[in-house]
Parts: structure tokens; C-alpha cells; sequence
């Protein structure tokens, strides 16, 4: 109940006191009308402002257990209300038909594989073949080059001598033609003379000879090398001849029906659904016998830890932190209370559905999260939760209506001092602290505990006589709420 709906209520009992008691006001210095006053009795109290609000119990993670396949339901293993833990079988599909045409393509590619496994071998001897013949054929072609360098080399080498045997002859020769033709040569010398230029000139006539073949020697060395070279070039074509053969294998292996092989296997795997999850089964959307109508065939709730998804007016929305305490009713528990906390605030206008009414939300909301996992309450209840925005315990409280605001700006409140049949009006100063619905936080050095003071301190002035009515309001617990 809002303030101005209590002051109307409270002016209500007042004009009636008046009519009544014949009085021209409501409590006059004087009472002479015998106007009796309400008052309230002082007491500690506890003060909280909270926000109504409503929600199911539900768990702390809903997961959609969906399947895609288009088979029929071979076999239920759980029921509503199941605990099931990660990895059990939830049910089992119809994968009979599913199994046929894996085994039959599974066949067909296993013929197909001896094939292809045939040709392989073939292509890998091939390239084998290729290989071991260009060192057969480059071994040939060494044994050309070092044949034509030996030659090359020999020949040379006889060059070499006969020049040496030449130059030496002639030194011989010139020696020895000196001696002849000089003063005191004899017949013998001339004859000496005569063999050595006769060696010499056998021995030049040789190696100019050999000379001239000299270049053949070398051509026939390069070509023995050109030779090598042209081998190892064939030689090389021909492995990457047969090593492109062999690479090209796997481009005519049939990816396609391996790929095909492969998402079979993973729609016969999907046959046997488990529980991605711990939880409780709290639907059930397929029958033993049925083909799934919808995607989702069962929902598992986490349990463990129960919340309360809530709607948030637009206008409390800003009121609602993260953090904050809630208290639980529910129907079926009766007066119990459960504590809560606010554990998440989505300030985002939802347009989710509810998933027990089917109904579209509306507005922001929050998430309250169960203190206790161990409670009575169960998923699916519809629950009352109060989340308390504010609240103070312990305190001096007072209806705001018997506070008056003073024309500087303070507040006070109308003590009834005295005793039974002789009380008198006091007022007394005081400070505002924090506001319920009903109630109002109010502290002063003159405030104790069983003070009585009015409810309705309109008109009255400090000394006037005082008639009680012969109850008190006593102190309550206010009930703050947002409406």
C-alpha cells in the first residue's frame, strides 16, 4: 500500500472521530470534544523495502537434449524425473537401416580398395625399377669416363716422354756434331753425331705425331661426360615419370564415398543419445516406436543448484542489483521462506518464452539463485520472491504518518507523556533515517524503547491533554512493496 493511500485511510478514521465526537477539529488543544488519539507504541524493529515478483523454480542450466536424425525410436531408457549423469543412455534410435547401406558401401569400397592397393604396388616396383636402372646406367657411364681420362691420360703422358727423349737427344746431337766437326774429331765421333741426330729426329717426328691425336684424346673425354650427364637426365624423367603415377594415386581414390562412409558412421553413432549433462529428465518428447516430431526430444535440469528466472517492471528494473537477498514462498510450501540471491540482472527487454507456460515474456528480468540446493522445493513450482532493495534491523520505526515536518525544514513527532487518563503532548525532534512503505527509521536522544506517540499529531500543540484510546498500534515488520 502506497503512502498517500495510508493517509487517506488514517484522514478517513479521523473526519469519522470527528462527526462522532461533534469536535470542530481533529484533536483540539483543549479535547473538549473527548477526541480519543491512536498511538503507536516504540519498539525495535526491522525495516525492509523489497519488489514482488514471480517465477518457476527452475535448475541452474536447462539443456535441450535435440537429435537430427530421422529415425524411429527403438527404446526409452529414463523417464520423467530421471537423475542421469553425463554419459548415460538416454534412448536409442532405429539404426538398422542405417547399418545396411554402411555395410554395403563399406563392401563396395573394400573391392575397390584391392584394386587401387594393386595398382600401388605396381606403380611403387615402377619407380623402384626406374630408380635402381639410373644407377645401373650412371655406374656405365662413369666407367666410359674414366676409360676416355685414362687414355686421355696415357697419352699424354707418352707425349710428354717422347719431348723429354727428344730435347735430350738433341742436346746429344748438338754436343756431339761440336765434337765431330772440331779440331781433332775422328770417324767415330761423325758416327756418333750421325746416330744421335738420327734418334733425335725419330724421336721429334714421334711426338708431333702424337701431337695431332692429342685432341681427340680430350674430345673423347668430354663425350664421355656429355654421355653421363644425358643418362642421368633420362634416367631422372623416368623416376619422376613413375613417381608422378604414384602421387597422382591418391587423387582417383573415391574421397566422395569415404566421406559418405564416414557420415553414416556418425548417424549410427548418433543413434545411441546420452546425457551431455548431471540432471533431471523434466521432459520427454518422443515415445518408444515414434519418429522425433520436433528437434528436442528430452530437457535435462541441473538440479544441483535450483533458481528462479523473474520479470522486472521497467519501472524496478534499475532498483534490482546483482548480490541482493530474496526471500521464497511457494503454494505447496506453505509459510516456509528459502533465501535467494540475485545472481544475475538482464537488462535487456526479453521476448523469450516461458518454458512451462509457452507464454512470450515481457519486460527485463533477473535470475535468483537458490541459497540451499537441498530444500523441498522442486522444478516447476511457481514461486513468490521478494527481493529486498533495502533494509535495516534493529532500528526505532514510527508510521510516516505520525511524523510532522516542521515549517524549518525539521521533523518531530507527539510524545504522549505522562500516565494513564493524564497525558500530555510533547514534541520532540527527530531524524529521518530509512523509509518502508509504512514505516519510517526515526532517531532522537529522547526516543526509548515503549515510547507512545500518535499516530495522527495533526492540530496538536505541546501541553495539550491527551484522551488514549485503550490500544497501540503495535510495531510491525513493514511490507514494502514495489506496486
Amino acid at each position: 500500500m502506497k503512502k498517500s493511500n495510508i493517509r487517506r485511510i488514517i484522514a478517513g478514521i479521523c473526519i469519522s472521530a470527528i462527526a462522532l465526537s461533534a469536535t470542530t477539529g481533529c484533536g483540539s488543544a483543549k479535547n473538549e470534544g473527548g477526541f480519543t488519539y491512536d498511538t503507536y507504541k516504540i519498539e525495535k524493529t526491522d525495516l525492509e523495502n523489497y519488489i514482488s515478483v514471480s517465477g518457476a523454480v527452475e535448475g541452474s542450466n536447462i539443456v535441450k537434449v535435440t537429435s537430427d536424425l530421422a529415425a524411429k525410436v527403438a527404446e526409452l531408457k529414463v523417464e520423467l524425473g530421471s537423475n542421469v549423469k553425463a554419459g548415460d543412455v538416454l534412448c536409442v534410435f532405429d539404426s538398422s537401416d542405417l547399418q545396411s547401406e554402411y555395410d554395403a558401401l563399406k563392401s563396395s569400397m573394400d573391392k575397390n580398395g584391392e584394386k587401387i592397393e594393386s595398382a600401388h604396388q605396381i606403380n611403387q616396383r615402377n619407380l623402384t625399377n626406374a630408380k635402381n636402372e639410373k644407377q645401373n646406367a650412371l655406374s656405365q657411364a662413369q666407367k666410359a669416363i674414366d676409360r676416355a681420362v685414362s687414355a686421355r691420360d696415357s697419352a699424354y703422358n707418352k707425349y710428354n716422354s717422347l719431348v723429354a727423349s727428344a730435347n735430350d737427344y738433341y742436346s746429344k746431337y748438338i754436343e756431339s756434331y761440336n765434337k765431330a766437326y772440331s779440331e781433332g774429331g775422328t770417324e767415330n765421333d761423325i758416327a756418333v753425331y750421325e746416330s744421335y741426330l738420327k734418334m733425335f729426329q725419330s724421336a721429334e717426328a714421334e711426338y708431333k705425331a702424337l701431337a695431332e691425336q692429342l685432341s681427340t684424346y680430350d674430345a673423347a673425354v668430354q663425350d664421355a661426360r656429355d654421355a653421363y650427364t644425358q643418362t642421368e637426365r633420362t634416367a631422372d624423367a623416368s623416376i619422376q615419370a613413375a613417381q608422378d603415377v604414384v602421387n597422382a594415386e591418391k587423387f582417383d581414390s573415391d574421397d566422395s564415398a569415404k566421406t559418405q562412409l564416414d557420415k553414416l558412421q556418425e548417424k549410427i553413432n548418433k543413434c545411441t543419445v546420452v546425457a551431455p549433462k548431471d540432471g533431471v529428465i523434466t521432459a520427454i518428447d518422443v515415445a518408444e516406436g515414434s519418429f522425433p516430431a520436433k528437434e528436442s526430444i528430452m530437457t535435462i535440469e541441473d538440479t544441483s543448484q535450483l533458481r528462479i528466472k523473474v520479470e522486472i517492471k521497467e519501472t524496478d528494473i534499475l532498483n534490482i542489483k546483482e548480490g541482493q537477498k530474496a526471500v521464497i514462498t511457494t503454494n505447496a510450501t506453505g509459510d516456509k521462506e528459502f533465501t535467494g540471491t540475485v545472481d544475475r540482472v538482464l537488462n535487456i527487454m526479453s521476448d523469450s518464452i516461458n518454458p512451462y507456460t509457452g507464454e512470450k515474456n515481457g519486460g527485463y528480468s533477473a535470475e535468483i539463485a537458490i541459497d540451499d540446493s537441498d530444500t523441498s522445493l522442486l522444478i516447476g513450482m511457481n514461486a513468490k520472491v521478494k527481493i529486498i532493495i533495502e533494509e535495516k534491523n534493529d532500528v526505532f520505526a514510527v508510521p510516516y504518518n505520525s511524523i510532522v515536518e516542521n515549517k524549518d525544514g525539521t521533523f518531530s513527532v507527539v510524545v504522549a507523556e505522562g500516565t494513564p487518563g493524564n497525558y500530555t503532548a510533547k514534541h520532540v525532534n527527530v531524524e529521518k533515517g530509512m523509509e518502508a512503505n509504512y514505516l519510517t527509521e526515526i532517531t532522537s536522544s529522547e526516543i526509548k524503547e515503549d515510547t507512545l506517540i500518535l499516530t495522527d499529531p495533526d492540530y496538536v500543540s505541546d501541553g495539550d491533554s491527551l484522551r488514549l484510546s485503550d490500544g497501540y498500534y503495535d510495531a510491525v515488520k513493514t511490507e514494502g512493496v514495489s506496486e
